[in-house]
């Protein structure tokens, strides 16, 4: 019996000595952070999971701070606030190496992950897109805002960023797309759709939609306005990747990705800006790197009306990015790269069965239905 009660022992005391460790951390940064004028991000650091504060002490992080006036107003104890999620959208993976950025976005994983917050493929963890102005100021881009960073200090292994807001954690779909000006055609689309397609969608593990903006809708009218609800699916279908999120860094030129209508979208990039092709049909990406909670959206100038189908193809490359992405679940300091988990994408017949609706709601608003 003696050395089970030694063991108990040991753990005991180990459980302690980290507890102990915890609190020490927490009381140090907390005091940089009142240093810094971060006073009330102080308080709040209180309200931090135990989880949370042993995860900053393992490797480096920075840090993004908000200020006092950007807390202002926010009670950590306020039951409709998830004080533990807000905390970790705030902590990247990794530390950003500000000397590598450039006026070209970057996406960094942060410390936030869970369902139902987050829906990435392979239980990645959240990000954030930053990047560094011309004048050298750095930003970090959320919900529509450019965030510049206007102080910055360290403490042990943090590197601390002060922004003047609360970071935004990407919502669903839909609520992204309807808070998305340019977008309003498409939300009325997708509010008049809600009921019985988004859970699809927004469950899907890893979701790239390539969307088209308000003109791009108007101007496609009197091509597609007559069009049949399978051509219409197809056209949507071939501006969806399914079971991945393939963000702005991947968007590389020459490359290209199936589609979940079973057809090659491939990119461009040049002086001018960054193309997505789909049979003959280009698109420049106008607004780039709209997050949601399981994936991504570019808003595109054009509809790419692509009217072919591969199911087969479809289906293939949908397993392949399961298969090929269950395996790399690291977290990149870097461009971030497509993951997802073997389960991740949904079939392709049912995710075309899905969209249907969508597609006759859009054919709506292609042809000016009264609900918008």
């Amino acid at each position: 019996m003696q050395l089970p009660t030694r063991a108990l022992l040991a753990v005991v005391l180990q459980v302690a000595l980290v507890a102990a460790q915890d609190s020490n951390y927490t009381a140090g940064l907390a005091a940089a952070l009142n240093g810094a004028g971060l006073t009330l991000l102080a308080g709040i650091l209180g309200s931090a999971p135990p989880a949370l504060i042993s995860a900053l002490q393992q490797g480096n992080h920075t840090v993004f701070a908000p200020s006092n006036a950007a807390l202002t107003g926010i009670n950590p104890a306020d039951p409709s606030l998830n004080i533990s999620n807000i905390l970790a959208y705030h902590v990247t993976g990794a530390p950003i190496d500000t000397g590598t950025l450039n006026e070209t976005d970057s996406v960094v994983r942060t410390a936030l992950t869970g369902a139902p917050t987050v829906l990435l493929p392979g239980n990645q963890t959240q990000v954030l897109v930053v990047n560094k102005a011309s004048n050298g100021t750095v930003n970090v881009k959320n919900a529509g805002r450019t965030i510049p960073v206007s102080n910055n200090a360290t403490y042990q292994n943090l590197q601390v960023f002060v922004i003047g807001r609360v970071l935004e954690i990407p919502g669903n779909l839909s609520s992204v797309v309807g808070a998305t000006t340019d977008l309003s055609a498409l939300a009325g689309a997708v509010t008049a759709a809600l009921p019985n397609l988004i859970p699809t969608l927004e469950a899907t593990r890893g979701l790239t939609l390539f969307a088209p903006v308000n003109s791009a809708i108007n101007a496609a009218a009197g091509t597609i306005g007559q069009a049949n609800e399978t051509v219409l699916t197809n056209v949507l279908l071939n501006h969806v990747i399914n079971g991945t999120a393939v963000y702005s860094p991947l968007i590389t030129n020459g490359g290209n990705i199936t589609s979940a209508g079973g057809q090659p979208l491939t990119f461009t990039t040049n002086s001018t800006g960054v193309f997505v092709t789909s049979g003959s049909s280009t698109a420049k990406v106008v607004q780039a790197n709209v997050l949601t909670s399981n994936g991504v959206v570019h808003l595109i100038d054009n509809v790419l009306l692509n009217t072919n189908n591969n199911p087969d193809a479809a289906a293939s490359a949908a397993s392949s990015i399961a298969a090929s992405e269950a395996s790399n679940t690291g977290t990149p300091t870097g461009a971030v790269t497509p993951t997802s988990s073997g389960n991740a994408a949904i079939g392709a017949f049912e995710f075309a069965n899905n969209v249907k609706v969508f597609s006759a709601v859009i054919a709506g608003v292609v042809l000016g239905a009264s609900f918008l």
